[in-house]
């Protein structure tokens, strides 16, 4: 029996330390709501962005010399990835959404956005969340250099379930929104295996 690893889960928490990033002094990040701005960006409706505005969304955008280079999310109400969604509960929030556009890949600029946000909603909130795929090796080293801590894997189970699978700080782990809402196992390392996206949809899961 083995569980496929999926994606990963972090979080920073008030108090943690930020980690020192190269200076990017080209590069601004900002709080935006126009939402023309952002369903261009994303390449969606206008509505998609204001129902997500409208559902305790913050949108971020990365400014890099005057151009948008990439974007993300900070949700206090509910975030997901594709059509699966969990609840956060405040003061948690969740960083999801997360893209750069191709034209400034490889500058950095994903770290500098993800430190400028918890600098921003530090005050008010206590506890972050972001996960990546297994598979975006890219993803992995921005959150890890901006500061974030792993607590837990998600995995696909026998059963064709998502569970968490707790690493790091268990006191964190045991917090991480995803696996409030949809469960934790304990999982030995060597029945852990590399998840196949190749042939994979949504309908594969049974979200119970």
């Amino acid at each position: 029996m083995s569980y496929s690893i999926m994606a990963k889960s972090y979080t920073w928490w008030q108090g943690d330390d930020l980690l020192a990033l190269p200076p990017m002094p080209e590069l601004r990040c900002e709080r935006v709501t126009d939402v023309t701005l952002l369903a261009k960006l994303h390449n969606v409706e206008p509505a998609k962005i204001e129902t997500r505005l409208a559902d305790a969304n913050t949108a971020y955008v990365a400014i890099f010399e005057d151009e948008p280079a990439g974007y993300g999310w900070s949700g206090a109400n509910s975030v997901g990835v594709s059509d699966i969604y969990w609840p956060i509960t405040p003061p948690s929030r969740g960083l999801w959404d997360f893209f750069t556009l191709d034209k400034w890949r490889g500058r950095g600029i994903y770290p500098h956005l993800l430190q400028s946000i918890l600098r921003s909603e530090q005050i008010e909130a206590e506890k972050f969340w972001i996960g990546h795929r297994a598979d975006n090796f890219a993803s992995k080293r921005g959150i890890e250099k901006a500061g974030f801590h792993l607590v837990n894997y998600v995995v696909f189970t026998p059963e064709r379930q998502i569970r968490l699978v707790p690493r790091g700080k268990l006191t964190r782990s045991y917090e991480d929104p995803q696996g409030m809402h949809f469960g934790f196992i304990e999982v030995a390392d060597d029945e852990l295996t590399a998840f196949d996206f190749g042939n994979f949809s949504d309908k594969d899961l049974e979200l119970s």
